[in-house]
């Protein structure tokens, strides 16, 4: 933490302006801080600067290929084999690492944003009123990273005592050493900060954005505060925050195939369609090193774009067994140009690696490309069709199957052409299996499949469901053994504070196992 911190603001290089298509040069260069930031203007480059610098997609692609989303590609010429695939997780792991300092980083900024934003002089009431806002989304963002720190680095993100990360409720200077804190302060600070965001947007009078998913909003705190509770398992606060977005947000689930592809595909789906909060890229920032689609495929959304990672064969099988699911072509590349190819023999297969490739095709879709100024496919953070999920782990937890089901219906009646059947479960057990079941093919490659497994894996008696194609076949050759699967009391599910943290500060509590 003292390394992360101590990164002052004049290290900054670019971000994305508040102008939605822009990507705007902001180097203060020797400028003191207090210097640099002086207006509404200079406020609200820093929080999407500290947007940007949350865009990691190594949490995307860790969680799809830690698990059961992702499978080896046949290009693979390496990438993760000897690592996040098979499980390997110790101190030194990039991802996690990754993980960790994104969200630090990010938080670097966006407390700058936040203290700032008391201490600049308006203008105008209007002025106000914009950075009033900017300190709104700032505090939106706080919450989002402290989440995902302890989503994925406390051992039980339902209890109050166990760990979490390092509270940054403030600019912590380059000189300190600061430990980790609970659970129960995080969720404090995570409430806190979404509740006075939602007062400062309930009073905001600035003029609203041309495209408002692209900003931390009003609907945004809201739909966190509902993954919050249920990440805690406060189920009764978790159905009520999900249903205010709901009822309130005047956001529909995408409810036709092309209005589903262009959530993924081209980003430009209806108004109030889907979407809560993403982030956002630009042409410019196309770049392989950063971009989304690159995280599985070295070009581009085809075979021959040079997948090194492939949609997994267990995946497919959960997609494809209703074929008329619009989340099967919108994941899948299945028609156009060099599309998968699926061996209805893979099982029985010589050469599966070569027989059976199946292409993701999600972000960015067939648009998306290495090329300079190629699409660049956007961060997806939150969707409408989570606070369904929410809701129906809601029912579940107060013994309401049939509400669970008709709360999973409210999504499959979206995702279908014809109104569906509402799921019917014999037991506590088979319904968070089915709302498990629902958010992997929902949610998939969207950076919850990990957290989802460490939340409700015991609760539905389930684990990770790898093909034994992905890893059993002549074609592959893991290390020390098959990576069938991994126990859902491993250590493994808490992700090590990285080795560079414990190198800047040493007496940072670390995770047990490692």
């Amino acid at each position: 933490m003292k390394k992360i911190f101590g990164i002052l603001l004049v290290s900054l290089t670019l971000f994305v302006s508040c102008d939605d298509e822009v990507l705007e040069p902001f180097t203060p260069g020797s400028l003191t801080e207090d210097v640099a930031i002086q207006n509404s203007t200079d406020l609200s480059r820093l929080v999407n600067s500290s947007m940007n610098i949350l865009t990691n997609r190594t949490e995307y692609a860790f969680s799809s290929i830690f698990t059961d989303e992702a499978a080896p590609g046949f290009n693979n010429g390496g990438q993760g084999i000897n690592g996040d695939y098979v499980f390997l997780m110790n101190v030194s792991n990039a991802s996690a690492e990754a993980i960790w300092n994104t969200q630090y980083f990010g938080l670097a900024r966006i407390n700058r944003v936040i203290g700032f934003a008391d201490g600049i002089v308006p203008v105008s009431p209007a002025d106000t009123q914009l950075i009033e806002r900017s300190k709104a989304e700032a505090l939106v963002l706080r919450a989002l990273a402290h989440m995902k720190v302890l989503s994925y680095f406390s051992t039980n993100p339902k209890d109050d005592a166990a760990l979490a990360g390092v509270l940054a409720d403030r600019v912590i200077l380059a000189t300190e050493t600061p430990q980790r804190v609970t659970n129960a302060e995080f969720y404090t600070l995570i409430h806190s900060d979404l509740d006075a965001a939602i007062a400062i947007f309930n009073a905001n009078t600035a003029p609203a954005y041309a495209n408002k998913t692209y900003y931390p909003s009003k609907v945004l705190a809201q739909a966190l505060k509902a993954r919050a509770y249920a990440l805690k398992g406060d189920y009764v606060k978790a159905e009520a925050a999900a249903d205010l977005v709901i009822t309130t947000s005047g956001i529909t689930l995408a409810n036709t195939q092309a209005t589903y592809n262009a959530v993924f595909h081209t980003h430009n789906e209806p108004a109030n369609t889907e979407v809560i909060f993403r982030l956002r890229r630009t042409v410019q920032q196309n770049a392989q090193a950063t971009n989304l689609h690159n995280g599985w495929a070295s070009v581009a959304n085809r075979r021959n774009g040079s997948p090194f990672y492939e949609v997994s064969r267990s995946l497919y099988n959960k997609l494809a067994a209703t074929p008329e699911d619009y989340r099967l072509s919108t994941t899948v590349h299945l028609t156009g140009t060099s599309p998968s190819l699926i061996d209805p023999d893979y099982a029985t297969s010589n050469d599966v690696r070569n027989s059976d490739i199946i292409v993701l095709h999600k972000h960015g879709g067939q648009s998306a490309a290495t090329a300079t100024n190629g699409f660049n496919p956007d961060f997806m953070v939150s969707r409408l069709s989570e606070m369904y999920f929410i809701k129906a782990e809601a029912r579940v937890q107060a013994a309401d199957l049939v509400g669970a089901g008709l709360a999973l219906k409210s999504v499959l009646d979206a995702r279908f052409p014809t109104a569906q059947a509402a799921p019917v479960f014999a037991s506590a057990q088979a319904a968070w299996k089915g709302i498990l079941d629902e958010r992997r093919k929902e949610l998939s490659f969207e950076g919850f499949r990990f957290i989802d497994l460490k939340r409700l894996g015991t609760l539905a008696g389930a684990s990770l469901e790898r093909d034994p194609s992905e890893y059993a076949s002549s074609a592959w050759n893991f290390p020390a053994g098959n990576p069938a699967n991994l126990p859902m009391n491993s250590f493994k599910f808490a992700l090590p504070i990285p080795q560079s943290e414990l190198n800047a500060n040493s007496g940072i509590q670390q995770n047990p196992g490692y």
